[in-house]
């Protein structure tokens, strides 16, 4: 469903594989998380690039809010577990308070449900609007590739993050004992 965006203009969610993405996009994309994010590097992605992303368009095709997502399976203990990964979830400071980034965060939680997914995971340091949508904050440790400027640097953890959470979509409970990411940091 469309919704009004900051100038009375209809604001559509789309989901795109990031392979699709094009050269012009991809500079809006970049535009939109370094304004977003403090030191954000000269890309579209921080680490990695996403395996898609959900992104909030005007009418006039401007990107209005992002979100990327991985799709990874996580070893928890002994429990091998489908995940999609939200990464850099951000809105344009123009089109924030008009419920977009729950918008996006509804339908990444529909297509994990469709796609069998066992839950949806993120790291967040400021928990409100995730919590608000269902998410909830886990202290397993965690173990990830460490990875800067497309330069892997070794294993990091186990280790408490702080930030580590969570949302069931199906019927499993969150299973306790210590992460191993099988890749980078979300």
């Amino acid at each position: 469903m469309d919704r009004l965006g900051a100038r009375g203009e209809a604001i559509t969610v789309i989901r795109v594989a990031e392979a699709e993405i094009s050269a012009g996009r991809s500079r809006q994309l970049q535009s939109l998380l370094q304004a977003s994010f403090p030191g954000y590097p000269g890309r579209s992605y921080f680490k990695l690039p996403p395996h898609f992303r959900y992104l909030a368009l005007t009418g006039s095709g401007e990107v209005a809010a992002q979100a990327g997502v991985e799709h990874r399976v996580i070893r928890v203990a002994d429990t091998v577990v489908r995940t999609f990964g939200v990464v850099d979830l951000c809105v344009a400071q123009s089109q924030r308070s008009r419920g977009l980034a729950g918008r996006i965060l509804a339908e990444v939680t529909g297509f994990a449900r469709a796609c069998e997914m066992a839950f949806v995971i993120l790291f967040a340091d400021d928990d409100r609007l995730y919590a608000r949508h269902g998410w909830g904050r886990v202290t397993n440790r965690c173990s990830w590739v460490r990875i800067d400027s497309h330069v892997t640097l070794g294993l990091a953890g186990p280790a408490d993050t702080g930030a580590l959470m969570v949302k069931a979509t199906g019927p499993y409970p969150w299973p306790e004992g210590d992460i191993d990411l099988l890749g980078h940091l979300f």
